[in-house]
């Protein structure tokens, strides 16, 4: 028996999951015959974590088959985390090459695409998810133009060589090997969730666990199916026969919000997607077009900043620290750690506590003493002829421009001490998140354009690229248009 769980945006879909796991768990099935395989680790975690508030007399070694599907096949194999593949790795095989390449995977497998900031990366990568030659998958019409196209051949053979030089594998690597090693598990069930978004090769997984197991659930939606460029096949998540079951209602999007949302998803010709319908949220929420980011009221409330590409994300920093925002980009702080520890720890010494010696240690450096002292005790910043009445500002010797940043901020009371409660992301890194508001950047790039005005396939996922973005909110959503008209994405010309 195979049934498709229909999802879509905030309908429910991992809650609706777990209570199918519930059900069969309370109808005597062994939680070590139940298969539950998320895209991601954090997905995967999300599931764990439900299971155990269901069960509480279940603990997390017991449910070693809640994973992601990389990771059945990294257990299966017997591999190390040593032997794999890691972001520094391809960060050593550029600096070798001369390229400059940042990897921001942080261990997450992401249809096996290693997400970096090197379009020659990204290129062989995608090329190795689809099977294809580097040069095929630069043709695609998706990267710049002055890509050196030998480069291309000379950095995969690198990452293979390297590979076998350091037996490493990484995660296309994983699957492949699962796929021929035939050491698939016996399930009674496998859920398989986020299934639109999976490649060839995981499907090629995906036959073999169907073939291991006596009922399956697949769960997504192809109107969020936005990895294609990466290499995943929608096609067949649309096509796989089985029951399928729409879920009715969205717990996240507001009536406003969706009437767009639907007017997106309208552009796709109907024999190209699977037609569903959904209630939104009771509460009609706003759906806001404003020109400047300064139109947004980003110091209230928590918010999504959204964009096509990272490099409309990063022109947007300077900006938002201008603004005194606290934010967070690629999971990393708007503000240096180090300086407003330094800070908490001068600020609680002037109300009286004294500082270990780590902590003082610490200071010094913003303070530009010289640390001689090698003592284990708590130490009196008096002692270095530092009094009571002195603010941090007027002590520490730090980048001005930090230390201006992180005042303002604390002037208008930004919780530096929670996470941030505004994040940056792409589209793409955002989906599954919410925020009560997310501001949508239209602007997109001119390679993206000329691709999709070329191919219909990569026009349908560039709809849904955007129809995921707009119901990534919860309550009001801001548009903010392209600086050029013709060169953001047409969300305006929606009613």
């Amino acid at each position: 028996m195979i049934r498709k769980i229909l999802g879509p945006p905030g309908t429910g879909k991992t809650t609706t999951l777990i209570k199918y796991v519930k059900t069969f768990k309370k109808l005597g099935t062994p939680i070590d015959r139940i298969g539950y395989f998320a895209f991601t680790k954090k997905a995967a975690e999300e599931a764990i974590d439900r299971m155990l508030d269901a069960f509480p007399q279940l603990q997390k070694k017991n449910l070693k088959h809640f994973r992601t599907l990389h990771s059945l096949a990294f257990d299966r194999l017997g591999l190390k985390k040593s032997q794999v593949m890691q972001d520094e790795h391809y960060e050593d095989i550029g600096r070798k090459l001369g390229i400059e390449v940042t990897v921001y995977s942080n261990g997450e497998e992401k249809t096996g695409f290693i997400d970096s900031d090197s379009e020659y990366f990204n290129i062989i990568n995608a090329a190795r998810i689809k099977n294809i030659e580097p040069e095929e998958e630069y043709n695609t019409d998706m990267y710049s133009e002055d890509i050196d196209k030998h480069m291309l051949q000379i950095l995969k053979d690198e990452v293979d060589n390297y590979k076998d030089a350091f037996k490493l594998v990484d995660f296309t690597d994983m699957i492949e090997k699962f796929n021929v090693s035939e050491l698939c598990p016996k399930y009674d069930v496998v859920f398989i969730d986020e299934a639109q978004d999976l490649s060839p090769i995981q499907w090629k997984m995906y036959d073999i666990l169907k073939k291991n197991s006596k009922h399956v659930i697949l769960a997504g939606d192809d109107d969020q199916a936005i990895y294609g460029w990466a290499g995943a096949d929608v096609k067949r998540f649309q096509d796989e026969p089985a029951k399928s079951i729409v879920l009715p209602i969205s717990y996240r999007v507001p009536q406003s919000v969706q009437h767009i949302a639907d007017q997106i998803l309208s552009r796709i010709p109907d024999d190209r997607r699977i037609k569903k319908q959904w209630a939104p949220r009771p509460k009609s929420g706003t759906a806001n077009h404003i020109t400047s980011i300064e139109d947004a009221p980003l110091h209230n409330s928590d918010w999504l900043i959204l964009a096509r590409t990272n490099d409309k994300l990063l022109k947007l920093k300077p900006l938002l620290r201008d603004m005194a925002i606290y934010f967070e980009i690629k999971g990393k702080k708007s503000y240096k750690i180090r300086l407003y520890t330094a800070i908490k720890n001068y600020t609680r010494w002037t109300h009286g506590d004294k500082l270990s010696l780590s902590e003082c240690r610490d200071l010094f450096e913003f303070l530009e003493l010289e640390w001689v002292m090698k003592e284990e005790r708590m130490y009196d910043l008096a002692e270095f002829g530092f009094t009571l009445d002195q603010n941090w500002y007027e002590v520490f010797k730090a980048d001005p421009e930090e230390c201006l940043y992180i005042r303002e901020m604390l002037r208008s009371e930004e919780k530096l001490n929670n996470p941030p409660r505004v994040k940056l992301s792409t589209i793409h890194a955002a989906k599954g998140g919410e925020a009560t508001n997310v501001l949508l950047i239209l602007d997109n790039t001119k390679k993206i354009r000329e691709a999709v005005e070329k191919n219909e396939d990569k026009s349908d996922e560039e709809h849904r690229v955007w129809y995921v973005g707009v119901t990534r909110t919860k309550q009001n959503l801001y548009i903010l248009t392209a600086k050029q008209e013709d060169k953001g994405y047409d969300i305006e010309s929606l009613g």
